[in-house]
């Protein structure tokens, strides 16, 4: 491994002179509190390891170099956040770690991606070491250096089989990106997500405000009125609604329910087996009771995490195989809507927040090719309460609130091959709408007749199971392996919909920029996008944002029209 110290500034400007010739570089950073103590950049020749504590002039210089190159580095975010305190944003990225997920690795740690892929055992002990020491180690030098050089090595085995993956017909705007021209990628979906780390790393840093004083009176709020009802509960039925063991014996045995078995032989209490009974007055407290505890939980973990006034989540990029983000510390999308107000914008400022209309239905309609829903959407009809006409063979002016929700019941239940009986569940436990067993199956039959493409996709799909595990990809392009029918008709439609989420995000920083707008998201969940702003620029970042949503979704859906909604509030309510 040839790698060189740089501990002088007269040696510094010569080693980013050979640094300069090269369209993306190798880094890795290893720090100390919050402070880098060393950057390591790798050409495809030699790696050099920058110590920072001994070269004043060095964030600056190599903030310039970065500034018009790409970086190679293994979970990037982490080095970004770090990188972004000393002024230093590479142009674009190219992360191994994420990399790792889309080639569906099962696990991405550096250490494990090397023994893979290189065959090389990596020692990471040093990880742990003083990297605040007045003078490093020889060991701690290599380590760093060492770290570049894997990256350097796992990038061209990863390169080419990203660029094996199957490409689709739509997407080829992102071959023209710089992410695309500077590290050779040709698969939208890949491209998209590499472009993509560095909204992660900003949307960290940025945090979410919080009303912290309503925070802490809700708090005291639930805390009260739950003891109320746990206690009232154990007084009337003598057993504790926090324990479902007792709340299994107590509705089977007392109440007479029938209750299906866990696979270890228990009696089933989750809230999805007693939605279907939130009829029963005893089954509405229970499940009142844990609604309130679930509240209670995300009131302290938010207090848990705040720091002066905001929290700060950790987002993971890929946090299931369909591309989906996660959030932990807190989570911040799972919040209840009727929590949502505990989201407050700083003073002066406001939130934007849009989301996409009904669209894993329009993805999922434009992906089977199913022509009836696809002229549906494109004559702007209200696809629930179409379907409720076509079904129950009444106008749509006729049709009930309820018998909306019935149909909503089923276009987003029979989309993915439920069955009757778990229609008839969904519709109970989602929608409030009671359908016994019979009518569930003549609505199923006569929807899938007037959808036929849907019925014909689940039978393929079965089909194609019996024969092993299906390989497919989204409509941009990112690749899945699923082994069971749920997952192989899940995972195409909300993929996209992950897909369509990243790149509103890219193409609104974009539109941002364009328009000389300043205005930042805070917040992702699935479809919907919440934006920090200042008030008086809200109404110009709403619009921004609304155009660069619908522009993604022309990339997106070819055959379908995207529609989104959007409002402008000072707590995040919608």
């Amino acid at each position: 491994m040839r790698y060189f110290y740089i501990t002088e500034e007269k040696e510094l400007s010569p080693a980013l002179a050979k640094l300069d010739k090269y369209r993306y570089l190798f880094l890795d950073t290893e720090t100390t509190g919050d402070r880098i103590r060393l950057i390591q950049i790798g050409d495809d020749k030699g790696i050099y390891v920058f110590d920072l504590f001994e070269l004043p002039s060095a964030p600056q210089k190599i903030a310039q170099l970065l500034s018009n190159k790409g970086i190679v580095g293994h979970n990037l975010k982490f080095d970004l956040k770090f990188l972004s305190r000393y002024g230093i944003e590479p142009m674009v990225t190219f992360d191994t770690l994420v990399a790792s997920y889309l080639l569906g690795f099962e696990r991405h740690s550096l250490r494990h991606l090397a023994e893979v892929l290189l065959g090389k055992v990596v020692d990471k002990s040093m990880q742990l070491s003083d990297w605040s020491r007045e003078v490093l180690s020889r060991q701690q030098i290599e380590y760093a250096a060492m770290d570049v050089l894997i990256v350097r090595e796992l990038f061209a085995k990863m390169l080419k089989r990203l660029n094996d993956l199957p490409v689709p017909d739509r997407g080829t705007q992102l071959l023209k990106t710089r992410t695309s021209r500077v590290f050779g990628l040709r698969n939208p979906a890949v491209i998209l997500e590499m472009a993509f780390v560095a909204e992660v790393a900003r949307l960290e840093m940025r945090g979410i405000p919080v009303d912290e004083e309503e925070v802490h009176r809700l708090e005291k709020e639930y805390e009260k009125t739950l003891q109320r009802k746990i206690v009232e509960f154990i007084v009337k039925n003598r057993i504790d609604p926090m324990s479902p063991k007792q709340v299994g014996t107590f509705l089977t045995n007392r109440l007479g329910l029938e209750l299906p078995e866990t696979r270890k032989g228990n009696v089933a209490t989750d809230d999805r087996v007693l939605s279907l009974y939130s009829n029963v007055e005893e089954v509405a407290q229970i499940l009142e009771i844990r609604r309130l505890k679930k509240a209670l939980d995300k009131l302290k973990e938010i207090l848990h995490n705040l720091r002066e006034g905001r929290i700060y989540p950790e987002f993971k990029q890929i946090g299931a195989i369909t591309g989906r983000m996660a959030s932990s510390e807190p989570n911040v999308q799972n919040i209840p809507r009727d929590m949502r107000g505990l989201f407050r914008a700083e003073e002066g400022k406001t939130f934007v927040v849009a989301d996409f209309s009904q669209i894993e239905l329009r993805i999922a309609s434009e992906f089977v090719g199913d022509e009836n829903m696809i002229r549906a959407f494109r004559e702007g009809r209200d696809l629930h309460r179409y379907t409720a006409s076509l079904v129950l063979e009444k106008d749509e002016e006729e049709i009930t609130p309820q018998e909306r929700q019935i149909a909503k019941a089923m276009n987003f239940g029979l989309i993915y091959g439920i069955s009757p009986r778990g229609l008839a569940e969904y519709a109970r436990s989602s929608y409030g709408v009671d359908i016994d067993l019979g009518w569930a199956e003549v609505l199923r039959n006569k929807f899938f007749m007037y959808f036929p493409a849907f019925q014909r996709w689940h039978e393929d799909v079965k089909k194609r199971l019996k024969e092993g595990d299906i390989k497919g990809m989204t409509l941009m392009g990112r690749p899945f392996r699923a082994s069971t029918f749920t997952d192989a008709v899940n995972y195409p439609i909300q993929g996209t919909g992950a897909d369509l989420l990243k790149l509103s995000v890219l193409m609104f920083s974009a539109g941002l920029k364009k328009r000389g707008l300043v205005a930042h998201p805070v917040n992702l969940v699935h479809d919907e996008i919440v934006v920090e702003c200042e008030e008086e620029v809200a109404e110009e970042v709403r619009k921004c944002l609304e155009e660069e949503m619908v522009e993604a979704g022309k990339i997106v859906l070819k055959e379908v029209p995207v529609e989104v909604d959007s409002t402008i509030s000072e707590r995040w309510s919608k």
